[in-house]
């Protein structure tokens, strides 16, 4: 076994690991997010609706319904959207035991280097799984802002009239 070989495999397994501890760190996070947008779109639905309510019963413009009607609607769709984010997905890991199964009597260099490149797939495979809940948080906030937009017409059509 030649050592160069055995330092760059170390090096592989070691740079592996290091980019599955921060996927993992991207993945708490991506989770905090969601959970904070959520929070966001669900704190907005009661007081649209309050605001909704006591605007419509002192100014009698029926106009103004239509969009806010429509911002509530945006809101609880991202709530859904979030929630269905939350869905528990498949996170990946390394199967050890079946490594250890499959190449026990393997050179350490070869281990080494084929358990950095299994790991490496799953890391990716995690990695675009917290991509995916990113673009989800994205349009989540694309509703919720849709929604305040819509809140901010119905409110300019109250002040105009």
């Amino acid at each position: 076994m030649n050592d160069e070989e055995l330092k760059k495999a170390q090096f592989f397994f070691d740079f592996v690991a290091k980019a599955d501890h921060k996927t993992e760190q991207s993945n708490e996070r991506v989770l905090k997010k969601i959970h904070g947008v959520l929070t966001l779109a669900s704190t907005l639905v009661p007081v649209v609706f309050g605001l909704g309510y006591f605007v419509l019963s002192q100014t009698k413009q029926q106009a103004t319904a239509i969009p806010i009607f429509l911002s509530l609607i945006l809101f609880l769709v991202a709530i859904a959207r979030g929630i269905f984010l939350l869905k528990p997905k498949q996170f990946f890991y390394l199967d050890v035991l079946k490594l250890i199964e499959k190449y026990k009597d393997e050179t350490l260099t070869f281990i080494i280097n084929k358990s950095a490149v299994s790991w490496a797939d799953i890391v990716n495979d995690n990695q675009t799984l917290i991509n995916s809940k990113e673009n989800g948080i994205n349009q989540m906030l694309i509703l919720i802002t849709l929604g305040l937009i819509l809140l901010a017409v119905a409110f300019l059509t109250i002040v105009i009239h």
